[in-house]
């Protein structure tokens, strides 16, 4: 095993339970496979084999009880027919006149009854709830993306305001350059193996992830054959909880650093509880104190996992936010061995503007003019004017006055929506 991937995983706890495993390897059943199809999309894009959700949908009744029988036996077999996780790509443009590969983002377009396999893995995989760290709020039952958002607001105002003295503090919000797509398989099994996934289960995976063939959809004509050796894809069921499954792996390296004191996070609240790191997929914000010995060290645990993970930081997108006590010569000095640019503070996380100034109408401008666009599409298809104004009527009485920090959000005029 490479030294930096056993550095990287040497903090990650086994957590997995003989009964949580059991679980996990218990024969498939008729209902587990016929939820997964019943929720899945039916009018979404086919895969490689021409059919889409909605055929099995429709026919359930025909051919139920054979896609039951293949879905178990992919289950229990480590081989399965050449062009069973076969999978188009759709590179779907970031922006309006893209010119580069980097500026699409490629969707997988996976046969459906892969689907149907990994639907089932990933409703199982989901109840692992209490594998994860509290700090990942992604795709876990009854965590909600609200859950990290409030958090970051009251760090940042904390920051912003709250705090005194000579030891200034910074939130570090990382960008990881194309991170589904590098993401090393042999990490991911060194990390369950680590976490205590049987054997078996951890197989099934790994052949989801190396039984897999591409082709690139160029002008709606596929492509030649191709097979990856690294990444998880967009549009697989089981990749978003593949990927939290991974960045457990920093979680713990950045709790084990709190815990043996090497990085301190910022203090909140008058018990004085510290938070270092917030997670929601590949959204990341770390704090830590401003200073080049703390950075140094986050700087190390972050290399150590992107060595490990095939993981890489992109600079151009990552940004420093720094507490108003926090000195100017100490950001310069920080920012220029960083190498990443100085963050506004009112600067967009999850969506969000981290803080809430006195222009509140900048500050949600970008919230409403999304509104807009939505209820100007919904006006052409179906709503008159009339219709809109009581939709936004009720829509907007509903809404609570949300408290962040010292401030309140008041409720917008629906006149001003439509105006």
């Amino acid at each position: 095993m490479p030294e930096s991937l056993e550095d990287c995983i040497r903090v990650v706890r086994s957590v997995i339970t003989p009964e949580m495993n059991s679980d996990l390897v218990k024969q498939i059943s008729n209902e587990e496979v016929e939820k997964a199809v019943f929720i899945m999309n039916g009018l979404g894009s086919p895969g490689p084999d021409g059919f889409p959700t909605i055929f099995y949908q429709k026919h359930w009744q025909t051919i139920g009880p054979s896609v039951c029988t293949a879905v178990r036996k992919a289950f229990c077999s480590g081989s399965w027919p050449q062009d069973f996780n076969a999978t188009l790509i759709a590179l779907i443009p970031k922006v309006k006149t893209p010119s580069k590969v980097s500026e699409f983002r490629p969707i997988s377009l996976c046969n459906v009854l892969y689907k149907i396999l990994a639907k089932v893995l990933a409703n199982d995989a989901k109840n692992l709830a209490t594998i994860i760290s509290p700090s990942q709020s992604a795709f876990i039952p009854d965590r909600l993306i609200t859950d990290n958002a409030i958090v970051a607001f009251e760090v940042m105002h904390t920051m912003n305001t709250g705090l005194k003295g000579k030891d200034g503090y910074m939130a570090l919000k990382l960008d990881m350059s194309k991170a589904y797509d590098r993401l090393k398989w042999s990490f991911l099994q060194a990390v369950m193996c680590k976490m205590g996934f049987c054997s078996t289960w951890i197989n099934v995976i790994m052949n989801c992830l190396s039984s897999v063939s591409y082709l690139v959809l160029i002008n709606r004509i596929p492509q030649k054959s191709f097979k990856p050796s690294r990444g998880i894809r967009q549009g697989d069921p089981l990749s978003p909880y593949l990927f939290i499954i991974g960045a457990e792996a920093l979680s713990r390296l950045i709790q084990d650093a709190e815990d043996r004191g090497y990085i301190k996070g910022v203090p909140m609240g008058r018990s004085r509880m510290r938070i270092s790191h917030l997670f929601y997929a590949d959204d990341c914000l770390l704090f830590c104190k401003a200073n080049q010995y703390e950075w140094n060290r986050l700087f190390k645990l972050l290399d150590t996992y992107e060595k490990s993970s095939g993981q890489r930081l992109n600079k151009e997108k990552t940004s420093i936010f720094f507490s108003k006590n926090t000195k100017d010569d100490v950001k310069q000095q920080i920012i220029q061995v960083a190498g990443v640019k100085f963050s506004h503070p009112y600067d967009r996380y999850l969506g969000l503007p981290t803080l809430i100034g006195r222009d509140r109408t900048r500050d949600f401008k970008h919230i409403l003019e999304r509104v807009r666009g939505k209820l100007s599409n919904w006006k052409m298809k179906y709503l008159s004017q009339a219709g809109k104004e009581t939709l936004l009527k009720d829509v907007i009485q509903a809404l609570p006055t949300y408290s962040m920090g010292v401030f309140k959000i008041p409720k917008p005029s629906y006149k001003s929506c439509i105006d």
